[in-house]
């Protein structure tokens, strides 16, 4: 695991004009209103399709209730697409080292501008990136019970 380090990076742009707004600088969020960042999606690594998700859900949003770290949200995520590909990989790379180092394996590869090019050929909606998220929910609970799951 790597370890978490105290928010000591500077923010990159679009952390800091699109996710902090709503989740928080921090990434505590707020509670029932934005879900947090910090300390909750570096577990979805855990599974192969939580990567993916997480890219889809910058490019392009999602809308729906979830429920995150025990409490349920109502809302819509904005895309964020309008950032270049490399602005969209540092902040969530930000999110992943800082915010979520200790769910991160030791072979934690970082995302890449490239990653998020291709995915912007997958022209998804908010309910896709939502659907998408359940199936990664799920993953993660059958890997949970299976014993911790895949890394």
């Amino acid at each position: 695991m790597l370890a978490a380090s105290a928010a000591s990076a500077a923010p990159p742009k679009a952390f800091e004009q699109r996710c902090a707004v709503c989740h928080q600088p921090s990434g505590a969020g707020i509670a029932g209103v934005y879900p947090p960042l910090a300390g909750t999606v570096g577990s979805y690594l855990k599974v192969p399709a939580g990567r993916a998700y997480l890219i889809h859900l910058l490019l392009y949003g999602m809308n729906g209730d979830i429920k995150s770290a025990g409490i349920s949200y109502q809302g819509w995520m904005p895309p964020a697409a309008d950032f270049s590909d490399g602005e969209l990989a540092d902040a969530l790379n930000y999110v992943m080292r800082e915010m979520n180092g200790r769910d991160l394996s030791r072979g934690f590869k970082p995302f890449t501008a490239g990653e998020f090019k291709a995915a912007r050929e997958a022209k998804l909606s908010p309910g896709d990136v939502h659907r998408e998220r359940e199936k990664v929910m799920a993953e993660l609970a059958a890997a949970a019970r299976d014993g911790g799951g895949a890394r």
